[in-house]
């Protein structure tokens, strides 16, 4: 079956509250039952039902859609026992009569809750992200340039069944409670997206963002040589990777991982949410778990990580004091561990580290970090001059005596001194990195300014 034939054929979620009701051997309809729908075709629905019916008996069906009264009449086609707290049934009905504006409009709706049909005339060239905004048309964002695709703007009701179509049963419920959840979804061929699901103003609304169809290595990132002279020369310590939202941090780690699968033999553990590029094995075994699915947390995962025995562990992201801590001592055992967090510089980094512990600990917590901190790398991601592309801006800060010093201290605001003394070793400052995409003639001098 070709490609969009068989999404059309597909059913599709469908939590809606419908009416139906039986239709009597002499013709009159039994008294109405409102139940919700479970999924619904362009051919049929099937809905909870009250009681088993009979296979080829009669119903009407009706439901409201956008102000628009649906009604048809249905054949039983399958009857299902529900087993559950509240047992129950599920009934199959196909469309056997229905009007045909009626037919015409329900048939366009169920065009409309495709997300491939959505997708499938887009030109992803250089998009970054897809913002589905209730009411309005896809929005594509491309480097340094927003525009609204020229075609009917999906309203709320059709964004809100299209997007929970994205969802399994689990992170159907994730979401219900929570009001957002991320996944990666897999549309075809090569083409992937890292979705942000969340609610906005009462309204279902996402973020698509691209996610490339290849890992590349640090250096073909546009990341400077200490980089991999990170991954290659410690066998254990941790490595921070630093940045704002949007900054890369997911993809420089991807690209460590792939470097380390090229280069040695390693047992190598992730920790992600959500897994965004799958590696192959090579010269390592790489498991990859996803928070949601395959661990309950970041923590959980990392700190059974130290009974997996991993010789390198990469977790996705530090968000609280537990990860930290688990963290820190998974480098204390011996592990290569690799990381990220939300700062703008490596001091604000460090900041933020010792900020998720208590100040009875924090000096206790400067001098551990100050023995396996192997260095921090923060990013910053700039609109190439006269392209459509993003380049790299890297600050640098590796661990020397002196560096060891200032962390065990806490004196922070010697960091960019220290940096700026050691470009010898590889030590740079982020001002220095977009002097020299300046100078290169890759990016507008006005960014110093920033």
């Amino acid at each position: 079956m070709h490609f969009e034939e068989k999404r059309k054929s597909e059913r599709f979620r469908f939590k809606h509250l419908v009416q139906y009701e039986k239709l009597l051997d002499d013709g009159s309809f039994d008294i109405p039952y409102t139940v919700y729908a479970r999924d619904v075709s362009i051919t049929g629905i099937s809905f909870y039902s009250v009681e088993s019916m009979k296979i080829n008996s009669k119903v009407r069906v009706a439901f409201e859609l956008e102000k628009k009264k649906i009604s048809f009449m249905g054949q039983v086609v399958r009857m299902e026992i529900v087993e559950g707290p509240q047992p129950g049934f599920m009934a199959g009905v196909h469309i056997e009569k229905i009007d045909d504006e009626v037919k015409k409009w329900f048939t366009d709706f169920i065009r409309k809750i495709n997300i491939y049909n959505v997708l499938k005339d887009m030109d992803f060239y250089n998009v970054v992200d897809i913002h589905f905004v209730a009411g309005y048309p896809p929005i594509i964002k491309k480097i340094g340039e927003l525009s609204i695709l020229k075609s009917e703007p999906i309203s709320e009701a059709v964004m809100k069944i299209m997007l929970f179509n994205l969802l399994d049963d689990e992170r159907s419920k994730q979401f219900i409670e929570e009001k957002e959840t991320n996944f990666v979804f897999h549309y075809k061929d090569n083409i992937r997206f890292r979705v942000n699901l969340h609610v906005q103003q009462g309204k279902v609304e996402a973020v698509f963002r691209l996610i490339p169809d290849r890992i590349q290595l640090p250096h073909q990132l546009g990341l400077p040589v200490p980089v991999e002279q990170l991954i290659m020369e410690n066998r254990n310590g941790l490595i921070l990777i630093a940045g704002r939202t949007g900054s890369g941090k997911s993809t420089t780690l991807a690209s460590m991982i792939e470097f380390l699968n090229n280069k040695r033999m390693s047992l190598v553990i992730t920790i992600e949410k959500p897994i965004e590029y799958i590696h192959t094995n090579k010269t390592c075994i790489i498991k990859q778990r996803e928070v949601g699915k395959d661990t309950l947390s970041f923590s959980n995962a990392a700190r059974n990580a130290l009974r997996q025995s991993p010789d390198v562990l990469l977790i996705g992201e530090i968000l609280d004091p537990e990860t930290m801590e688990v963290a820190i001592t998974a480098a204390e055992t011996g592990m290569l561990v690799i990381s990220s967090i939300h700062a703008a510089d490596s001091s604000q980094a460090l900041d933020r580290i010792i900020s998720f512990f208590p100040a009875e600990l924090q000096k206790h917590m400067l001098t551990r970090l100050s023995l396996i901190l192997k260095g921090i790398v923060t990013q910053s991601l700039l609109p190439q001059k006269d392209s459509k592309k993003l380049i790299v801006a890297s600050e640098v800060m590796l661990m020397n005596s002196a560096m060891r010093r200032v962390v065990r201290d806490g004196d922070f605001k010697q960091i960019p001194t220290i940096i700026q003394m050691n470009g010898n070793i590889g030590m740079q400052s982020m001002r220095s990195s977009i002097e020299q995409c300046i100078a290169k003639g890759l990016v507008d001098i006005h960014y110093l300014q920033e």
